[in-house]
């Protein structure tokens, strides 16, 4: 079911009481806003629900979330692979480039980010006030403030201008007028969060809490926001802390990055990734289940008691981007496998989050939003743009030397724009990291145009969901989608 911003409201005052006499004696067996956010344990909980936004399936979502569909399949490295029916109408719209004001996946990632940034307002509201040890009060703040950017980052990037919610909400009407924020003013309020966050945090996470956002997660969130500001200058300063510190490196094997065994607070590339625990306690991943070949369930796939969705199934152009050397290919996709018979069916597939004996939906592979050659890669891309030529082939040949490429040499300017184009799209690809990059880069038209796709100048948005400007007519719609 989707919800707008005004239903959100709505129901969290419905489940904090409906009136005086409910809030004056609030039940110790029950958690309410009455006797919540008092200890440092209510602070860390809301903290935790605040990361649990990432499952929502507005943002990274359990194999289908919006950020999958809006970050690979409306761009050149993956299409679905499941068969077109009236169920699934929402889902080709985004591969034909025909948006439909009413998509379910453009508003699910507007209500998925507000309800983010609900949750995290909720907590900067009120950390001032708490009692407990300073050290944890500056903790949990930086952590809510690095999470609202980064939601806010993607809204921005999404949508443009957006409504800029700074507070929490306790009236159910309070967004029913409220317009959009220019979007240079949501940068600067991205950027400010991101500076107290960082700090804020602390810059080493223990074992106990991998997964969390260190100060090292907000430099380098910082740096991305920077790099598609195009204010080259402050995103190389920042990526370049994260680079010189040596808290984060490549491993040797990229196929270990995503690889289940490798656990989170021994990945050295991971910063910051949507965390995933088998076990049917509700917190599995399906990116497996859900990538593999629509409706087919065999042996090699290693899944029980579930078929693949058939979800980012790779196109034939991003395999042919691979260099033939390239170790990252067969690490990422497979272009077929074996049925029940034996007989090979030419069918691509993602292989990079695959984990053989696990039940459908419920695997431990985590989804990572920033990693360590992401960092490398941005940074070259930064300082390419700063004219330092010579340098940003170093960080471009690091990654490139991981995959057991040769290094590239002598590239200009226009080459190197081009090298750093390319290696991303291989090195992150299944990471909804394309389409952004297209976008940010000013490609997004005429790459996807000269393949032949139905793009147009205005997909550098995408629209507002009709059932929100339905609700408030100050929001406008961006344009070419009226």
């Amino acid at each position: 079911m989707r919800v707008s911003l005004i239903k959100l409201t709505c129901l969290a005052l419905l489940l904090s009481g409906c009136g005086k006499d409910f809030l004056e004696v609030a039940p110790v067996s029950e958690r309410t806003v009455a006797n919540f956010y008092r200890t440092a344990a209510d602070y860390n909980n809301a903290v935790v629900g605040t990361y649990a936004t990432f499952k929502h399936p507005g943002l990274y979502g359990n194999g289908g979330g919006s950020l999958i569909w809006l970050g690979e399949v409306v761009s050149d490295n993956t299409d679905i692979g499941a068969t077109r029916q009236p169920v699934n109408v929402a889902s080709f719209e985004i591969e034909d480039l025909n948006f439909s004001l009413s998509n379910a996946y453009f508003n699910a990632a507007w209500t998925g980010h507000y309800s983010g940034i609900s949750r995290a307002n909720a907590i900067l509201d009120r950390i001032d006030a708490a009692t407990f040890d300073e050290a944890l009060k500056n903790q949990y703040e930086g952590e809510a403030r690095f999470l609202r950017a980064l939601f806010y980052f993607n809204l921005v990037r999404l949508f443009g201008d957006v409504q800029l919610i700074t507070k929490e909400i306790n009236d159910p009407f309070a967004t029913s007028q409220l317009a959009r924020s220019p979007a240079a003013e949501v940068y600067q309020f991205i950027v400010d969060d991101l500076t107290a966050a960082e700090a804020k945090l602390p810059a080493t996470i223990t074992a106990a809490n991998a997964g969390r956002a260190s100060s090292w997660a907000a430099k380098a969130l910082l740096g991305k926001v920077y790099l598609t500001q195009k204010q080259y200058s402050q995103a190389a300063a920042r990526l370049k802390e994260v680079v010189d510190a040596n808290v984060y490196s490549l491993l040797p094997s990229y196929a270990n990055v995503f690889n289940p065994a490798t656990s989170f607070a021994a990945n050295r590339e991971m910063i910051l990734a949507v965390q995933y625990k088998s076990g049917q306690i509700g917190q599995g991943g399906a990116l497996w289940s859900s990538w593999t070949p629509f409706n087919v369930n065999v042996p090699e796939f290693g899944i029980t008691g579930g078929v693949g969705g058939g979800i980012n199934r790779p196109t034939a152009d991003l395999i042919a981007a691979y260099e033939p050397e390239d170790q990252r290919k067969a690490a990422s996709l497979a272009t077929s496998f074996k049925d029940a018979q034996g007989r090979e069916v030419r069918e691509a597939y993602p292989v990079k989050f695959r984990q053989l004996g696990m039940l459908a939906g419920d695997s431990d592979v985590d989804f990572p939003i920033l990693r360590y050659a992401d960092v490398l890669l941005m940074y070259g891309e930064a300082l390419n743009e700063l004219g330092q030529m010579a340098e940003a082939h170093l960080y471009l040949n690091m990654v490139r030397k991981r995959a057991g490429l040769a290094d590239k040499a002598n590239l200009g300017q226009a080459e190197l724009r081009l090298a750093f184009e390319q290696e991303r799209r291989v090195e992150l690809a299944f990471e909804s990291q394309r389409w952004f990059d297209l976008v940010r880069t000013g490609r997004y038209l005429p790459v996807l145009s000269a393949k032949g796709y139905n793009v147009k100048e205005y997909h550098r948005l995408f629209p507002i969901p009709q059932e929100e400007t339905d609700l408030n007519q100050n929001l406008g719609q961006n344009e070419g989608y009226n």
